[in-house]
């Protein structure tokens, strides 16, 4: 039976409810054996947290960079590590096809998720906004399955094999977040301001937060590029249970993205795989 190491991030008492069925989930998968380890800056009183770390840290937005050092120091206890923000529903299904998709891609690829959030209507994707979108072109065929890729690295999570993991420590310094060289200010300022007269959008000057560097750094720089298995793509989905950006709840932007995009755009990856 596989050995899992599930590290995750809580932060404040908002969410509890939403770390509570995280690890009730994980708690019921069958085929694996899950360690739960949460870093967090208050006590918890939770059935089925196995380690509890609290953090006292002057800046928050690094509580969750403190479970990259976790992972690492227990690479060689555990078969598969998983790496998730409080409020992520991982479910068995996401290890299984993680596994198998491992067995299918080439050294230099790792399977990914795509989050989600739903009302009582449709599915929304919260990483599908601004300028991230599919690479048509990068549709690859593994086995029986396709894959493709999907610009936004960020999905609040991570699941490496413990191979994987390795892999990831020899390319990055996997306990530290990877330091970014900054666009010259004064060229991003005169930027910004140019499309901005011009009524377009810019870039941030960082694409992801340190908070989702956590995740995005291992797709980023680890020599690994992150595919998303269209052939299985609903069940390569991972619930963001608080569903905050469908209206923009509790000081979140509106994901005002039109949910028939991901449907468009898989009809098209289908329209290019079938040509």
């Amino acid at each position: 039976m596989n050995r899992i190491l599930a590290v995750l991030v809580n932060y404040g008492d908002e969410q509890i409810n939403y770390l509570e069925k995280v690890i009730n989930e994980l708690k019921s998968f069958r085929k694996y054996h899950v360690t739960i380890m949460v870093n967090s800056n208050i006590p918890l009183n939770i059935k089925g947290i196995d380690i509890l770390n609290i953090h006292e840290l002057d800046d928050y937005q690094l509580l969750p960079s403190t479970c990259r050092k976790d992972i690492w120091e227990n690479r060689k206890n555990y078969d598969v590590f998983l790496y998730g923000e409080n409020d992520h529903l991982f479910l068995e299904k996401h290890i299984d096809n993680h596994l198998k998709y491992e067995k299918l891609l080439p050294k230099n690829r790792v399977s990914g998720l795509i989050q989600y959030e739903q009302n009582n209507l449709e599915k929304f994707y919260p990483g599908y906004h601004a300028h991230f979108d599919w690479d048509y072109k990068s549709i690859e065929k593994h086995g029986d399955k396709y894959f493709a890729h999907f610009t936004n690295l960020h999905q609040a999570t991570f699941i490496l094999s413990q191979n994987q993991l390795i892999k990831v420590g020899s390319k990055i310094n996997f306990v530290v977040l990877h330091k970014e060289k900054p666009e010259n200010e004064f060229y991003f300022k005169l930027k910004k301001k140019m499309r901005g007269y011009f009524s377009l959008k810019t870039k941030r000057k960082y694409v992801y937060s340190r908070k989702c560097k956590v995740n995005s750094d291992i797709y980023e720089y680890a020599g690994l590029k992150k595919m998303i298995c269209i052939s299985d793509f609903e069940d390569n989905l991972i619930h963001h249970l608080p569903n905050l950006y469908i209206n923009g709840d509790k000081g979140r932007w509106k994901n005002d993205t039109d949910p028939n995009r991901m449907d468009v755009a898989l009809k098209i990856l289908f329209e290019l795989i079938d040509k």
